[in-house]
């Protein structure tokens, strides 16, 4: 516009050539004040973002809650009805049936999301006729929760979560995983991923925590995908002090030395057999050795066919009862806790979905010996920040914990290591929640430019 503004003042024009250029000039000066004005308005606080999670608050709650600090209007819509926050608006939906008896296999997830996708659909429409319009929205994908966003909003951005692609054969497969025809687990395993490729068709971008997660997507997936993490509060998640009352809690002697193992479940797709496996062996070689186990007896991974893991394992290795501790699923704080009270933490899992307790065990600057498998080796270098080890090697697994215990020295430097980088990379709230904002704000300002 400068530009235009000196050849129009500094050349001599005729009539009516400067006064088709003085038009011109005019009009692109007022779409240039016009974009300016739309992008102030995606940068300011009333910017409105939307997150759709069955759970709550997931992945999604605490970056909602910072960004509302930060001015914006936010809203979560989840199908908890039992939830509540000062800060941000809760929105529930719900499925209006079970899923169709008898359907074939290969269809049931697709219409569980399609289900899933109505309920949400439903809440939206009430959302827009009360005149709410979200400039973005994040929806967990594969879950059908977010599938109908541009049906419903079609000028908003839609940002699909996407944690898991399925392929075949699994990249998650264990030793205990029953081997299924190639044509049936390749057929089934297409199919499974409908309601990723539906959300697909309508989003503007994919999010996924990590590069190891993004390498399974489809290429076509890769070319919109935006590899970030969802950040660890490493303030809550901080080192601290073993706790003699919660040795008393859980009659463990004072000069014990501790193992501690953490999971959603007590499965083989987070090394569940494997830790039983070496944690008898130490006890036969160590009586000093006690182990927390934290977690439910359930299978949140993998096949739920050959029940409980927990009694299999305690039956197959007949183990010192009194020496194993199992707590259950706990609150975060007491999670901590545990970590805190831990000489040696062991992440056992095959190559899938890196586990939030992974990292935050790091950044409580615990000791750990985890698996040799590309999503731990994205944060953990072996000898740097932690030891890694092959889970299926037994001999070498047991020869990595007795490492660990038996060099605290050394192993003071790992801690220190693995929780500097913690804090130094992947802390959410000074690094990676406002790296969320900014990756929000350029799709309004990418849509306002065009």
């Amino acid at each position: 516009v400068m530009v235009a503004h000196n050849i129009f003042n500094k050349c001599d024009l005729q009539a009516p050539v400067r006064s088709r250029f003085a038009n011109a000039v005019g009009q692109f000066s007022g779409r240039v004040a016009k974009s300016q004005k739309k992008f102030g308005a995606a940068c300011s606080s009333d910017m409105k973002i939307l997150f759709i999670h069955k759970n709550y608050p997931a992945q999604f709650g605490e970056l909602g809650h910072w960004l509302a600090a930060q001015g914006w209007d936010v809203t979560f819509a989840t199908e908890r009805d039992d939830v509540a926050s000062e800060r941000i608006r809760i929105v529930q939906f719900k499925d209006h049936r079970q899923q169709t008896k008898g359907i074939h296999h290969y269809a049931a997830g697709f219409e569980r999301a399609i289900i899933s996708a109505q309920a949400f659909a439903r809440s939206a429409v009430a959302l827009r006729n009360q005149g709410y319009t979200p400039d973005v929205v994040v929806a967990h994908s594969g879950w059908g929760v977010g599938s109908f966003v541009k049906d419903i909003w079609p000028d908003t951005k839609y940002v699909a979560y996407l944690e898991w692609y399925y392929n075949y054969p699994p990249a998650d497969r264990t030793p205990y995983d029953e081997v299924k025809d190639p044509l049936e687990g390749s057929a089934y395993t297409r199919a499974r991923n409908a309601p990723f490729w539906l959300d697909f068709s309508a989003a503007d971008a994919i999010l996924t925590p990590t590069e190891y997660q993004a390498s399974q997507f489809p290429e076509a997936m890769r070319r919109i995908t935006t590899v970030l993490h969802d950040g660890i509060d490493t303030t809550l998640n901080a080192p601290g002090e073993r706790s003699d009352a919660l040795l008393d809690e859980l009659d463990i002697p004072r000069d014990a030395r501790i193992i501690t193992y953490l999971a959603r479940g007590m499965e083989p797709a987070r090394g569940f057999p494997e830790m039983m496996k070496a944690v008898k062996t130490l006890q036969e070689r160590h009586e000093d050795v006690h182990t927390i186990i934290v977690g439910k007896d359930r299978v949140a991974y993998g096949s739920k066919a050959q029940g409980s893991w927990k009694e299999r394992m305690i039956k197959e290795l007949q183990p010192d009862e009194s020496r194993l501790h199992f707590t259950g699923l706990v609150p975060r704080k007491r999670m901590v806790e545990i970590l805190s009270a831990s000489d040696v933490h062991l992440y056992l899992t095959a190559p899938f979905v890196l586990s939030w307790s992974f990292l935050e065990a790091m950044s409580t600057g615990v000791l750990m010996v985890a698996s040799d498998v590309a999503p731990v080796r994205e944060f953990m270098t072996h000898n740097k920040e932690g030891l890694l080890v092959d889970p299926y090697d037994q001999d070498a697994l047991v020869a990595r914990i007795e490492a660990a215990l038996n060099n605290p020295v050394s192993g003071k430097l790992l801690r220190k290591a693995a929780r500097s980088k913690m804090v130094s990379e992947l802390d959410a709230r000074s690094q990676l929640f406002p790296a969320h904002m900014r990756f929000f704000e350029g799709l309004i300002s990418d849509a306002v430019a065009a």
